[in-house]
């Protein structure tokens, strides 16, 4: 929430570490590709084909977000950062 529609918070995306995700929105594609987005040009480990591989605070235009929030608490929103919210929530 605090950081807006990013690869984390989305539902295409699967975490595979606290840093990095796979997006399922599309095909898999090679292994190559597959870690273009992570800035890797080349790598000594063979990576298999699979989906794209993003950071977790990437911005994309296939955001994909359909939990509805409203349904947590109040004061769980606002800790979260919860911008549906309409407040302008400052860090503590």
């Amino acid at each position: 929430m605090e950081h807006g529609p990013c690869c984390a918070g989305c539902d295409w995306w699967r975490f595979i570490d606290s840093h990095t995700g796979e997006c399922t929105r599309n095909a898999p594609v090679s292994g190559t590709e597959r870690i273009g987005m992570l800035g890797i040009e080349s790598c000594s480990l063979s990576i298999p084909a699979g989906h794209i591989m993003t950071p977790k605070d990437y911005h994309c235009g296939d955001f994909k977000d359909e939990f509805d929030w409203s349904t947590l608490s109040l004061s769980y929103r606002v800790r979260i950062k919860d911008r549906s919210l309409g407040l302008e929530i400052k860090d503590v």
